[in-house]
C-alpha cells in the first residue's frame, strides 16, 4: 500500500516539465506576440492563392484531357443541326451508305 501514496519518478518527471512548460510560456507579457500584419496578411492570402493554383490545376488537367474534343462535338453539332432554309430536304444531299462510319473513322 505504501507503494500506491509514493508518487512514481516518471509521473513526477511528467509535471515536472509540464510545470517547466507552463512557466516559460506564461513568461512572455502578451501571447498573441506572434501576431503582426505580415502575418494576417498571411493567414489573408495565404488559403486563397492555394485555392487558385488548385482550381488551375484542375483546368490544366481538364484542358489537357479534353483537348481536340470540342472541334469535332462542334463538326457534330453542325451536321446535326444543317440549315438549309424552307427547300431543306429538297436542297440537301443524301448521304451516301457508310459514309456515317468513314467519317467516324476520318473524322477531319
Amino acid at each position: 500500500m505504501a507503494s500506491l501514496s509514493r508518487p512514481s519518478l516518471p509521473s513526477c518527471l511528467c509535471s515536472f516539465l509540464l510545470l517547466l512548460l507552463l512557466q516559460v510560456s506564461s513568461s512572455y507579457a502578451d501571447p498573441f506576440y506572434w501576431v503582426s500584419p505580415g502575418v494576417l496578411v498571411l493567414l489573408a492570402v495565404l488559403p486563397v492563392l492555394l485555392l487558385q493554383i488548385a482550381v488551375g490545376l484542375v483546368f490544366l488537367c481538364l484542358q489537357y484531357r479534353l483537348r481536340g474534343k470540342l472541334r469535332a462535338e462542334i463538326e457534330n453539332l453542325h451536321r446535326t443541326f444543317e440549315s438549309f432554309g424552307v427547300l431543306g430536304p429538297q436542297v440537301k444531299e443524301p448521304k451516301k451508305t457508310g459514309q456515317f462510319l468513314e467519317e467516324l473513322r476520318n473524322p477531319f
